[in-house]
């Protein structure tokens, strides 16, 4: 068995650990940034929920703290 080779093969088994490990990483990054993503969405979805129930209420004639929208303000 060449040493040669040898060496190679372990620089290469080496190299591709490390991409693995690098891809792993930036996995965990996406994953993390998704997660966030999404707690910020469903925020902003309340807000436009909240938004909506105010401008229906407008829409009937009500005062925005009454009813459906004091609910929103807790």
């Amino acid at each position: 068995m060449d040493s040669g080779r040898v060496l190679v093969a372990l620089q290469e088994q080496e190299k591709w650990r490390e991409r693995r490990a690098r891809l792993e990483a930036r996995l965990r990054a996406v994953q993390a940034r998704k997660r966030f993503l999404q707690r910020e969405l469903e925020s902003v979805r309340r807000r436009v929920d909240r938004v909506a129930a105010v401008v229906e209420g407008y829409r009937d004639e009500r005062v925005p703290w009454e009813g459906t929208v004091a609910r929103f303000d807790r």
